[in-house]
């Protein structure tokens, strides 16, 4: 079983993502840049709500046909505060039996803990999210971006301001 390390970017637009559209999910999609699709989240609308979707156990099932390690983060609502001690999210993987069971913690690597809950924080109070672009809008209008290159660039300036280089 492998270490996931889950990157600034990756925790701040799933939280933007998730203010911004409370209600339905994003696939998760592969750059240019060699990125693969690792994995799938579900923000579930509901605040007690920890029950994953058909629709997401497919998708990230699928996901686990090609990439053996794949993911399934769920986030816990619950636990979604502006400063959360421990992160909000579930990691999941499959088992030999595929089903999705929780990662072992010590196995979830969360780089700079800190700094991505003050990015979090300042970006949400930012109103962030509203610049957002999901794939869903951008099929609405192509002229949106759906990757957000905006967003990655103030993410990542403010996580060079954050860890001392500038």
């Amino acid at each position: 079983m492998c270490e996931v390390e889950l990157s600034t970017r990756v925790y701040v637009k799933m939280m933007l993502h998730a203010a911004r559209y409370p209600h339905s999910s994003i696939d998760s999609w592969s750059a240019l840049q060699g990125l693969v699709i690792a994995g799938f989240y579900q923000a579930n609308s509901g605040l007690r709500d920890t029950s994953i979707n058909s629709a997401t156990l497919r998708s990230a099932s699928l996901i686990a046909e090609y990439q053996d390690d794949a993911v399934l983060i769920l986030m816990d609502n619950e636990r979604l505060t502006p400063s959360p001690g421990i992160p909000p999210l579930t990691v999941l993987h499959q088992n030999s039996n595929k089903n999705w069971v929780p990662k072992e913690k010590t196995l979830v690597m969360w780089g700079h803990w800190e700094e991505t809950q003050r990015i979090t924080r300042h970006l949400l109070q930012a109103k962030a999210y509203q610049r957002l672009i999901d794939f869903d809008t951008h099929l609405e209008d192509i002229r949106t971006d759906w990757t957000n290159e905006a967003l990655n660039v103030e993410i990542t300036r403010l996580a060079t301001v954050a860890n001392g280089s500038t």
